[in-house]
């Protein structure tokens, strides 16, 4: 059946896709913040957005890719954000850039619980493995050029050990961060945007030194 092109009330077909696309992915951030990860199905969302599985299926093939929209939606959401951030302060400032990156990340997670949840159980869920494989590539080879134009040009060795640095603070990052929403770790939210911030300056000051 060609799909209908007929304005509706003034919106457009284009329009109204986009809307129900944006209801599915709201829809399910509830169902996800709701029961997590693992127990959001397609039918619940449906529900959700009081939308047919007919309108499921014109975005989403199954419930592993409507899993991996939403984590897309989150990273990509604060990453541009962090970058921003960061690069608003001075770029030999590492402390400062690293600072306004946490800041986002911390602000983004308490702001919205749902999207701190996705983020938080992305590492136990198989759909989204690849997704945040390559996330997490990403904002590791973002992390460690900042750090290398704040610092000085690295040996090979140390551009290794840079990346190894960057990566374990950022992988790291959003269990840390559940923990502080939880309780777990008790500390005042800028205390623990500026613990943040010095750990990953530290591991990268240490791994330039390899004396």
């Amino acid at each position: 059946m060609p799909t209908v092109v007929r304005p509706f009330r003034g919106v457009s077909a284009e329009e109204r896709l986009a809307q129900r696309r944006e209801d599915l992915i709201e829809a399910a951030f509830d169902v996800a913040g709701a029961v997590g990860l693992r127990k959001l199905t397609m039918t619940a969302v449906c529900e959700r957005a009081d939308l047919t599985q007919r309108y499921f299926y014109e975005h989403f093939r199954n419930r592993d890719e409507l899993v991996n929209a939403l984590y897309d939606t989150v990273f990509d959401e604060f990453f541009g954000r962090a970058r921003l951030a960061a690069e608003a302060q001075p770029e030999d400032d590492l402390l400062a850039r690293a600072r306004a990156a946490m800041a986002v990340f911390v602000e983004f997670c308490a702001s919205d619980p749902r999207k701190a949840r996705v983020f938080a159980e992305a590492s136990g869920s198989a759909a989204i493995t690849a997704h945040r494989a390559d996330s997490t590539r990403r904002f590791t080879e973002y992390a460690t050029q900042q750090a290398i134009a704040a610092r000085r040009p690295p040996t090979a060795r140390e551009f290794t050990r840079v990346q190894l640095a960057a990566s374990i603070v950022i992988g790291g990052m959003s269990e840390a961060c559940g923990h502080w929403l939880s309780g777990a770790i008790d500390l005042p939210r800028d205390e623990f945007i500026d613990e943040l911030a010095q750990l990953f300056v530290v591991a990268v000051d240490a791994a330039l030194n390899t004396h």
